[in-house]
């Protein structure tokens, strides 16, 4: 997928909220590991955040007209645990 093309999903998916069944995923699983990448998959504004965070390290990106499924390098990923704050 070129620049363009990554521009134009951003543009589209940039402050898209959604409804109540918006959804946004991290599939971080063993086999993929292997394969050095990591899933996801949102219908919201987060399609444009990753694009901007991680853009260079997209293997690929499927657009369905609803979501975006993209599957990015490991190297770009933190790990799911880093998505939660630390409480005390």
């Amino acid at each position: 997928m070129n620049t363009k093309e990554l521009n134009e999903i951003k543009l589209r998916y940039k402050g898209k909220g959604g409804g109540p069944e918006a959804e946004s995923h991290v599939c971080d699983s063993k086999l993929d590991r292997e394969d050095n990448i990591v899933r996801v998959y949102s219908t919201t504004a987060d399609v444009a955040k990753i694009l901007d965070r991680c853009g260079s390290a997209i293997v690929s990106l499927k657009d369905d007209g609803e979501g975006v499924a993209i599957e990015i390098d490991r190297s770009a990923f933190r790990g799911i645990a880093y998505a939660f704050k630390v409480l005390r």
